[in-house]
Parts: structure tokens; C-alpha cells; sequence
């Protein structure tokens, strides 16, 4: 099975993607509503999607998915394939996570899609989402 690619170009791409993101955080009503139709528009979109060698489809973003608990919120797409879990935790250091995938929020979507979702809090405080 073929793993990620990280020239340094690619590398210094998903650093400037994790940069935008943490520059221009979401608000908690934009990603609710992001959420709700489960659609992103075009202009948000490509400023926070990159795709990389051996067919890796990127989305980060941050953003308060409760009022004042802004998260990290990373999505890996393999295309026919489910992402490799060590080109996930490249791909999470690269994109500045603290904890390991286990100890963060994590889902999955099946089928065709092949999709690996990673939320973190910028804070460390996991009790927002505990809670509720």
C-alpha cells in the first residue's frame, strides 16, 4: 500500500492550509450550519482543503463548535481506500495536534467515501464535548 508523500512542498502546503486555519477560525452559528447541510461552500472550501500525494483529500478548519470551545477539526479522505493510520498521525502533527488520534475526537465515514474525521480542542479541555 502506498503512504503519504511529504516532499517539502507538500509539507510546507499543509503547514500554510493549518496556518489559514487557525487564522481565520469559524464561528459556532457558520459551522452549525456548515454541519447542518453537511455541504461547504466553494469559497470556504478552497481555504481549507489541499489534496496530497497517494490520493489524500485534506480539510482543516478551526472553530467553535461550542460558544467559546474552539477545536481543530481534521478530515482525511482516501480515495477507494481508508487513509493509512500513520499517514493520519503525520498528517495530525503537521496540522499542530497535541494529543494522539486515541485520545481525540474521532469518527469515520464508510463506503465510498473512506473518510477519517480528527477534533481536538486548542485548549486540551475535552469536557465540552464529554458533557453533552
Amino acid at each position: 500500500m502506498a503512504h503519504l508523500v511529504l516532499t517539502p512542498a507538500v509539507t510546507r502546503h499543509i503547514e500554510t492550509l493549518a496556518e489559514r486555519a487557525h487564522a481565520e477560525p469559524l464561528t459556532f452559528h457558520h459551522i452549525r450550519r456548515l454541519h447542518r447541510r453537511d455541504v461547504w461552500p466553494a469559497d470556504v472550501l478552497a481555504r481549507f482543503q489541499l489534496d496530497v500525494p497517494r490520493g489524500y483529500h485534506l480539510r482543516f478548519s478551526t472553530a467553535h463548535y461550542r460558544p467559546g470551545w474552539v477545536c481543530r477539526h481534521l478530515t482525511v479522505r482516501g480515495e477507494g481506500r481508508w487513509p493509512e493510520r500513520q499517514d493520519v498521525d503525520q498528517l495530525m502533527r503537521l496540522t499542530g495536534f497535541r494529543h494522539p488520534l486515541e485520545a481525540c475526537v474521532n469518527w469515520y465515514d464508510g463506503d465510498a467515501r473512506r473518510t477519517v474525521h480528527v477534533l481536538e480542542p486548542l485548549n486540551g479541555d475535552f469536557s465540552p464535548i464529554w458533557s453533552s
